[in-house]
């Protein structure tokens, strides 16, 4: 089966906005799943972000494609009627509503469970589903803040950043994504519908791994440290000859060895302060000139080449037009066309994973606000009819 219809006939009625609830459906719809994109009257606040493209905001471009847009009112009795007719016909619904918004209105999965036995109910929130900051507001920034992203990220002696990216968010868009398929496996394995839960918090929790261990056994740890960190070195940026920037990674002996070989430096290796990974994180102050100095001597992207050459981790640190033009970003599929609602296609990114190799070559639109309104309209009153007999 060609990739883009390996879940053709499933249909999803996505009740998210923003970045991870809309990602994880995008993928759906990009293996052929029929998306309906909930939104409210005024659209997902997400429209709104600049910068735009033909009046379409990048955020949401980058976040919706292959999807029909309908705008429903909640808050109206009409509005929540044809939320229960849609919720009829769709095999997964997911929501990233603040615990017990969709509850007040009658809406919830508990509500909901028993008329549906067979339905899948992604749940996506900030902080979980219960707990005393479960109907906290939550973001990617303010996520990275609470789970002390932000305090280990920056400079040391300066203050707090945030990562750049969305990084939570994706990362949670990819846990929707697998709680779908989760889903749809258990339905088709039990006959009995479920509802999973991913949040930012936990997804966030998972980029904290070690250092949440190390707090968590009572362990001295470091805060900020620039590019590099605690467990490894040398791990860092160093600035080369044209002012650009490599990003070192040895993580081995191995690797050390070879690194000193390239650079040059057959000394480093002999000398007693950096002759373990433990010593060279202990004596990185001392190591970390030396290093420079002869990274100084060429261009960022000749050390890339070189070291890449000979197995050693070594990435000039590129800009997003760089990227863009990435041989192996183009390779990997990453770059693909989509469709804006004027009509124009423009390129956007790719699908991070590949099945068989094989590749969706369709061209997927970004929908307008309530866009396909007319048309699933229509088609729910067919499935109705067809369903009455």
């Amino acid at each position: 089966m060609p990739t883009a219809g390996i879940l053709k006939g499933i249909r999803i009625l996505d009740c998210t906005r923003n970045i991870a609830g809309p990602v994880a459906t995008m993928l759906a719809a990009e293996l052929g799943a029929d998306v309906i994109k909930v939104e409210p009257p005024t659209g997902d606040e997400m429209r709104q972000w600049p910068p735009f493209v033909d009046g379409e905001s990048v955020y949401f471009v980058s976040c919706n494609r292959g999807k029909r847009s309908i705008a429903i009112d909640f808050k109206s009795a009409e509005g929540r009627a044809l939320f229960h007719r849609l919720l009829a016909t769709c095999d997964v619904m997911i929501e990233n509503y603040r615990p017990g918004t969709l509850e007040k209105m009658g809406l919830g999965y508990e509500n909901l469970k028993d008329k549906h036995p067979k339905l899948v109910w992604v749940s996506v929130t900030g902080y979980g589903r219960k707990g005393p900051r479960a109907k906290a507001p939550a973001y990617d920034s303010m996520i990275q803040a609470y789970t002390g992203i932000m305090g280990i990220t920056g400079e040391a002696n300066r203050g707090p950043v945030r990562c750049g990216g969305s990084p939570i968010d994706i990362a949670t868009a990819y846990l929707a994504w697998g709680s779908i398929m989760t889903g749809l496996h258990t339905v088709e394995k039990t006959g009995k519908g479920v509802l999973l839960e991913v949040s930012l918090m936990e997804s966030a929790l998972g980029f904290m791994h070690a250092y949440f261990q190390g707090a968590l056994v009572d362990l001295p740890l470091p805060v900020r440290m620039g590019s590099e960190t605690m467990g490894i070195y040398p791990l860092g940026a160093f600035d080369t000859l044209n002012g650009e920037y490599c990003l070192v990674q040895v993580s081995n002996e191995h690797q050390w060895k070879r690194f000193c070989d390239l650079l040059g430096a057959g000394e480093l290796t002999a000398d007693a302060r950096f002759t373990s990974n433990p010593l060279r994180v202990k004596n990185r102050d001392a190591l970390r000139p030396l290093i420079r100095d002869y990274l100084l001597k060429r261009t960022a992207q000749d050390w890339e080449q070189a070291f890449a050459a000979a197995g050693v981790p070594v990435a000039h640190v590129r800009n997003m037009q760089e990227v863009a033009a990435d041989e192996q970003v183009r390779a990997r599929a990453m770059v693909k066309p989509a469709r804006l609602p004027s009509g124009r296609e423009i390129p956007t990114w790719g699908v991070p994973f590949k099945i068989n190799e094989e590749l969706n070559e369709m061209v997927l639109g970004i929908p307008g606000v309530d866009e396909h309104r007319a048309d699933i309209l229509a088609e729910l009153g067919r499935m109705e009819a067809q369903s009455k007999g």
